[in-house]
């Protein structure tokens, strides 16, 4: 009766289990007595099956985050080009005109002294070059990058500085265009500054002194 009673539990917890387990029961003490090959599912078994899936999964999602990394390398690489263009601006492209076309140019329309020329990288294009006349009367002069024709012209007659600027410039020996031309590389700008000339070429700056045509890389 004992026998008979376990043998009905343990058809019913594989019942119950929903044929996931194997039923494996004894009808006497040397013969063992198994269930029909229709009900043998072993939990092993079971959980093998879906392990492929489970597998399939984790190298789909692998891939996908192999994926998502080259898309953010490639991302990061192009965002740091699209930055290193925007630094450099206009002062990677200055037009057709350059820095000293543009002063022959401003001079040509008014004569005086150059204190600075300047590429405005603005979206217009323009060498922007101020010239003294004399005293503290400054003419701020645009040239056209691409065709070199003065396209604007302001005048300001009480600028800061400019006298003094003026009588700096007029007595140096080194002008704005000579050390424009004391730079081997594109120049972008040009400024009488604290006693020097300041020229930028790209993102690269140079000093040179009054008295000798001879540029010096900064820092």
């Amino acid at each position: 009766m004992k026998r008979n009673a376990v043998i009905a539990a343990l058809t019913a917890v594989a019942v119950i289990g929903g044929g996931a387990a194997a039923v494996a029961v004894s009808s006497g003490d040397d013969a063992p007595a198994t269930a029909s090959p229709a009900d043998r599912v072993s939990l092993v078994s079971g959980q093998e099956s879906t392990a492929p899936a489970d597998r399939d999964d984790d190298r789909d999602d692998q891939r996908d985050a192999k994926d998502g990394d080259r898309d953010d390398r490639r991302d990061d690489a192009k965002d740091d080009q699209d930055d290193q263009r925007d630094d450099k601006g206009a002062a990677a492209d200055p037009g057709n005109v350059t820095v000293a076309q543009a002063i022959a140019a401003a001079l040509n329309h008014t004569s005086g002294t150059v204190l600075s020329a300047d590429l405005d990288d603005d979206g217009d294009r323009r060498w922007e070059v101020e010239v003294a006349t004399g005293g503290s009367t400054v003419h701020e002069i645009d040239v056209d990058s691409t065709t070199g024709k003065v396209v604007r012209t302001e005048t300001d007659r009480d600028e800061d500085d400019a006298a003094a600027e003026l009588k700096a410039v007029q007595g140096a020996k080194v002008s704005a265009r000579d050390a424009v031309a004391a730079v081997d590389a594109t120049v972008t700008s040009v400024e009488f500054d604290d006693g020097h000339w300041e020229v930028e070429a790209g993102e690269t700056d140079w000093t040179v002194p009054l008295d000798t045509p001879r540029a010096s890389r900064e820092g």
